[in-house]
């Protein structure tokens, strides 16, 4: 049987692809209540929230800043904000506003940042929002889809697996259908 461009022959099975696991080329702290990795060459970068407070947020803000200030404009800017860590979300939520969809993590962080994509109009972003399944992550996911200002040169996309954000960022399916024919 011939679907498409995909092959089905009567009698063998369909199984999921193995989701591949991402290791980070790099780890480091740069203060307490964030961890930031890289990885694929340092084309993405994840930052995970460790713990909440305004001058955590607001340092993150000015570490992303710098980041995009300084990334090579002719590749996109590509990172993860992890905010699975269970008790996070909401609390950070609060702290910005519940303007989650934000690159630039604060208001001030997303001037600048969107000022920086203005005058390099053929650099963009791409940001994976990582969420826990709790009922906080389920509202701030939610969240995203209906509070957002969204600048033409930055796409966000929401997730409750970590490896998901990152395949969708290094240009994978962000979907579990993926199929392969075993024999």
């Amino acid at each position: 049987m011939s679907f498409g461009s995909r092959r089905l022959d009567v009698g063998k099975r369909i199984t999921h692809v193995e989701e591949q696991t991402y290791l980070p080329d790099s780890s480091s702290m740069p203060f307490l209540g964030l961890t930031v990795e890289h990885y694929q060459n340092g084309d993405v970068i994840l930052y995970r929230l460790t713990a909440v407070s305004k001058e955590i947020v607001d340092r993150w803000s000015q570490l992303v800043v710098d980041t995009v200030t300084t990334w090579d404009k002719t590749r996109p800017y590509r990172a993860v904000h992890d905010l699975s860590q269970a008790g996070i979300s909401l609390q950070y939520s609060a702290l910005v506003n519940f303007d989650l969809m934000n690159v630039g993590i604060n208001a001030e962080g997303r001037n600048q940042v969107e000022s920086i994509l203005d005058q390099n109009p053929d650099f963009s972003a791409m940001v994976a929002m990582n969420f826990n399944l709790s009922l906080s992550g389920q509202t701030n996911r939610t969240l995203m889809g209906f509070l957002s200002q969204v600048h033409p040169g930055i796409q966000y996309k929401t997730f409750y697996n970590r490896n998901k954000c990152l395949r969708w960022l290094l240009g994978g399916t962000s979907d579990t259908g993926e199929f392969k024919q075993v024999e």
